[in-house]
Formats: C-alpha cells, structure tokens, sequence
C-alpha cells in the first residue's frame, strides 16, 4: 500500500554541499495547471544532472496541503540515465484527456498538482528509511512561481543547478515541443532545452533528512 497518509517531519539535517557523491536529479518541468484537453492532464518532468544512472524505485514525492507535507506518490520502479528525463503524468500520451505526445515514463492517478501554494519535494526513498530530500520545486506560497494557467504554459526549470524554491531557477515556458500535432500548450515535456543545458553546472546541491510517521487523527 502507497503511504499517503503519512506526513514528513524533518528530524535530522546535514550542511548543504557536503553531499557531492549523491544522486542529482531535480524537477526540470512541472504542468500544474493541466491542458487544454483536462484539468487533470497534469505532469512532472525529472532532470538526471549527475554522471551516473540513477535507480528511482520507491522514491517518494510529496505536495503541500492544508494539513503540512503529504506524500503524494512512491515511484514502484524506473530508472534515469545522465542528462536525460523522467516524465511523470496523470494521464496515458493516448488518452483522450492528454495532450502529451512524449509517452510517460509513470502514469499514476495520484498525481494532483495545486494551481496556489504549490510546492513539491523529491525524496531518494521511503518514509522510515533514511530517505534524502533531493529537490524542492516552488516556495508553497501563493500563486506558482511560473507557468500559465489561461494560455497553458508550464513552470520550466531555467537554473537546473539552482534553489528551486526561488523565483529565479524557474520561467513561464515559451517554447513548444512533446505536445499532439493540434496542441497549443508551450513546454518541453520528455526533454530539455539545449539552452538550458549549456548553463547549468553538473553541482546540484542536495540535503539529507530523516523520515518520521504522524499518524492522522
């Protein structure tokens, strides 16, 4: 049974930076608004920045809510060579609500994404299981720091070595590429600008944490 009535406490916290030989891999992309085909045609793209695959059975994302941090889903099994991506969606690229063309790598129902506070966090694992906290996309606070809901335009990650709960590490998507032949949707689902890739430095800072269990009331 997926976690996801768990909730994450931090509970330990080692110095940024000191934890160069782990996995590299952030949120590249994020469809939170959904397409012009559904609402729930949600997806997240994630970027391998290391030099080494990277197995990502049983790690974990997770989303704010009103009650705190919640799992979202657990990734049963899949890999992510260097430089390539990992495309999570809501929807199969052949569903009558997708306007995906690149095929997923992960179709899970349990992909929900907020249109305000908004914040994600990828873990190496599972709770109870000394899982590190690899990335954190969007700061939680009001609105997406990027992306279009109207135009349908997603939340492009420009600093792929940068804080991802900052402003500047992300921008509203202006190219257009991994979308049916008819879509009007701009982003990159499935791959990575080359531009983007010439600025971004192989250093990804990462931080490790601990799991512990609340249980709900």
């Amino acid at each position: 049974m997926k976690p996801t009535s768990l909730f994450i406490m931090l509970v330990m916290a080692l110095p940024i930076g000191a934890q160069t030989a782990n996995p590299q891999v952030v949120f590249s992309e994020i469809m939170w608004m959904g397409s012009s085909a559904s609402s729930a045609d949600e997806w997240i793209e994630l970027y391998n920045a290391g030099e080494t695959r990277q197995d990502l059975s049983q790690w974990t994302l997770t989303r704010l809510t009103s009650e705190g941090e919640q799992v979202m889903l657990v990734i049963d099994s899949g890999q992510i060579n260097p430089g390539a991506t990992f495309l999570i969606a809501n929807y199969k690229a052949d569903h009558t609500n997708s306007r995906l063309a690149s095929p997923p790598q992960l179709v899970d129902a349990a992909l929900s994404l907020p249109n305000s506070k908004l914040q994600l966090r990828l873990y190496s694992g599972l709770p109870d299981s000394g899982a590190r906290l690899m990335d954190t996309a969007d700061d939680g606070s009001g609105a997406p720091l990027a992306g279009d809901a109207e135009q349908k335009r997603s939340m492009v990650r420009i600093k792929l070595d940068g804080d991802g709960t900052k402003a500047e590490s992300w921008a509203t998507a202006e190219q257009a590429s991994g979308w049916d032949a008819e879509s009007t949707e701009m982003g990159t689902p499935g791959s990575i600008p080359p531009h983007l890739l010439a600025t971004h430095s192989s250093q990804t800072a990462v931080q490790v944490i601990s799991w512990a269990t609340l249980k709900q009331p």
